[in-house]
């Protein structure tokens, strides 16, 4: 079978990028690299949508619905609690006239594409049949799967680390065990302040408090794979919890607790002949910022913006040229956010003394220049950047 354009997961952005490709006229087709969706059903992961990502993708799906159910997020605070202090370093981050974001149930999101995939005829999904063989050729692809099925493309799009496909594609990577592991929390309460993210550097990891209603948020904590905390049943972590955010929300109740084995990846390049690499297998990066999924989204509209563009030229989808350009545009912001959140983790959760002096330091100078917090909020919320879009 021949398709314009193949791409190989099941996670949020392997479905934005099919479903933006199929909107705009291509044949695709969407591998999905699970069998059902029971994982993520059950999932309480929630993501921090900046205002460049909402309106993006509010701008490529029409009539979306979807951000109209969440609360703004209007500020984010922040506390640095380091070793040896005898008071913690605070700084707020805020636009007196925008919002920061919206954080998005996960499940929501993917309901919602799912839906819209439904819709679209000109994409075909084949469900739990994985490629075990890739083949770059001079006018595309062709993969071969399980059942010895041979599918034909101008371009792959690689958006999972499963099955081991890029293996297959020899791409090389930067990978780091960072030996921490994520406790990822819904639960509900009495939030204080809805509109306000919460992110508190503690000397067991970053915990943060991510609200997506008045009475319910995501809680995420990174610790040391080797944590006593990981080993708390839910009435010890909740009295933990409460100590440490007990003046943003009362009445704490843990709804579901899981965690999630914590992984610095970063691919040397986006592009290998004819395959692209998009979504977390492109940059995976640590929690600490909340900018994983808003890098990816940066990384598609990009892509999209590309393909069209060269299309609209009489050029081939697989043109390298195209490709090439898009790679660029992307290389330093990507390389900025992933090797930047690895140095951020390894800076706050340090027990060096002067280290942690120069940090406190570092943001009581950002916390009293609101030139310095108005760049790394038009930084975070993709402000400049979808304009070009």
């Amino acid at each position: 079978m021949k398709y314009e354009f193949t791409i190989f997961g099941s996670g949020i952005s392997a479905k934005i990028v099919s479903s933006l490709l199929a909107m705009n006229g291509f044949k695709v087709c969407l591998i999905s690299d699970t069998n059902q969706n029971q994982e993520i059903l059950k999932s309480n992961l929630v993501t921090f949508l900046s205002n460049g990502s909402i309106d993006y993708l509010s701008s490529m799906y029409q009539g979306i619905q979807l951000f109209d159910e969440y609360p703004v997020i209007d500020s984010i605070y922040c506390e640095l609690n380091s070793f040896g202090a005898i008071k913690p370093q605070s700084i707020k981050f805020n636009d007196g006239k925008n919002s920061l974001g919206k954080i998005i149930k996960n499940t929501d999101l993917e309901k919602f594409l799912d839906e819209k995939i439904s819709q679209l005829k000109n994409i075909k999904i084949i469900n739990g049949n994985y490629p075990t063989m890739v083949e770059n050729n001079l006018d595309g692809t062709k993969l071969t799967l399980q059942n010895s099925e041979e599918i034909q493309s101008d371009l792959f799009i690689l958006s999972s680390t499963k099955n081991n496909i890029a293996d297959l594609i020899k791409i090389n990577f930067i990978k780091k065990d960072i030996e921490q592991e994520a406790l990822s929390l819904r639960i509900k309460g009495d939030i204080k302040n809805a509109s306000c993210a919460v992110q508190k550097f503690l000397l067991d990891g970053p915990l943060a408090l991510l609200p997506y209603s008045k009475d319910e948020a995501s809680i995420v904590w990174s610790l040391k794979k080797n944590s006593k905390l990981l080993r708390k049943n839910d009435e010890e972590l909740k009295q933990i919890i409460n100590k440490h955010l007990g003046e943003h929300i009362s009445s704490l109740k843990i709804i579901n607790n899981e965690k999630y084995r914590l992984q610095f990846v970063y691919a040397k390049n986006l592009i290998y002949k004819n395959t692209v690499l998009l979504g977390n297998i492109a940059h995976n990066i640590h929690p600490i910022a909340g900018q994983g999924l808003n890098l990816t989204i940066k990384d598609i509209a990009a892509f999209i913006d590309q393909i069209m563009k060269y299309k609209s030229l009489g050029y081939k989808n697989n043109d390298q040229m195209a490709l090439e350009d898009f790679e660029m545009k992307r290389k330093i912001d990507n390389a900025a956010y992933s090797f930047g959140t690895f140095l951020l983790d390894d800076i706050f959760s340090s027990n060096n003394r002067f280290i942690n002096y120069t940090t406190r330091k570092g943001l009581g100078l950002i916390e009293r220049s609101e030139t310095l917090k108005k760049f790394f909020i038009r930084s975070a919320t993709g402000e400049n950047y979808f304009q070009s879009f």
